[in-house]
């Protein structure tokens, strides 16, 4: 199936801006810095999963589908855009979310975990992912026993369908980037399960735009690199593209992982800091802010030419934040905070 033919709903606000951050840029004495701000794509709270939905709950709905279940980690801002676009299509939905117990239930609610009690999600909370993916299988053959069409969507979105959503992006951002007169000659930005990256990927090669894609990692995978590369080549035949991507032309750095996922440290609370003072822009400190810690730390190793024009893919996730106001407020007054790994993580 080509990509122009493909059944979407427009859930996005396209295209998202594209700006420059020149005080950034300044303070940190390197290429030129811009910022794709996919995080106010405006489904919910916004990121960089609206682009992707757009074609899977198309399939979805074309397949009649009256509830979703899917899943991730506990504060995961996948399952808040998926539960939004799932209402907004009259659908149901169900989280399986991944926490330190079975049926996990904190005392108080905040940042993902508030949004989804409000978007009347059924939540179930597994102590592990084999775990999660018993319960989900589980819950999709009990709604098929009681004549109800489930659509499970895994991996957080990371298939073919969910790769169009980036592909797309890269013609969004070559559009820009001429209206603008500039020539972009990097992207960075964070990776975890592989879908936006795979599609930035296929994207930058299907049209020859010569950009190198820079995917820093947010969580310890000793196969993030073949995953991509094995998800670029699936999406290039479901798309019918004429592209051949090798392991060597997928680049993930895991430098910058920390403890493990989301688990928080004084770089990225730095980071945080940074962007928001310099430019008005406020990162996430799982996913965005750990690939600014990236960029950060490349251009003070002089990965980048002064030439370069680097665009960083704000992928959303703000309303992690919150969560973790406890030790954001402790590393910025250069303390030592109560905890770093949070409560709600798999033991």
């Amino acid at each position: 199936m080509r990509l122009e033919t493909l059944p979407r709903i427009r859930f996005a606000n396209l295209p998202t801006p594209l700006e420059e951050m020149p005080n950034l840029a300044k303070r940190l004495g390197g290429p030129r810095l811009f910022i794709k701000r996919d995080d106010v794509t405006g489904l919910g709270l916004g990121g960089n999963k609206t682009r992707k939905l757009e074609y899977i709950m198309a399939d979805a709905q074309a397949k009649h589908a009256d509830t979703i279940i899917t899943g991730a980690g506990f504060q995961s801002n996948w399952c808040t855009q998926t539960a939004c676009a799932a209402r907004r299509l009259g659908m149901d939905v169900i989280l399986v979310k991944q926490g330190p117990r079975e049926g996990y239930d904190p005392a108080e609610y905040d940042g993902n975990q508030l949004l989804h009690a409000l978007l009347g999600a059924e939540i179930h909370v597994a102590p592990s992912r084999a775990r999660a993916d018993e319960l989900i299988r589980s819950l999709a053959d009990d709604l098929r026993r009681r004549g109800r069409t489930p659509y499970v969507i895994g991996a957080a979105g990371s298939t073919p369908l969910g790769v169009a959503g980036y592909v797309n992006a890269i013609l969004e951002v070559l559009t820009q980037a001429i209206q603008q007169g500039i020539t972009i000659s990097h992207i960075v930005h964070a990776t975890g399960s592989g879908g936006t990256q795979a599609g930035l990927v296929l994207g930058a090669t299907a049209f020859n735009t010569g950009i190198q894609v820079l995917g820093i990692s947010v969580s310890p995978s000793d196969d993030r690199v073949e995953t991509i590369t094995r998800l670029v080549t699936a999406s290039a035949e479901f798309f019918d593209l004429d592209v051949s991507v090798a392991a060597s032309d997928v680049t993930v750095i895991d430098d910058y992982v920390g403890a493990g996922y989301g688990v928080i440290y004084r770089e990225v609370v730095e980071a945080l800091h940074l962007v928001a003072d310099a430019e008005g822009v406020f990162l996430d400190p799982v996913y965005s802010g750990k690939a600014m810690v990236g960029l950060i730390d490349l251009i003070s190793k002089h990965y980048f030419q002064k030439e370069d024009t680097v665009l960083f893919l704000h992928t959303g996730g703000t309303p992690a934040l919150f969560p973790y106001k406890g030790p954001i407020k402790a590393f910025m007054k250069h303390e030592a905070p109560a905890w770093v790994r949070p409560a709600w993580s798999p033991t």
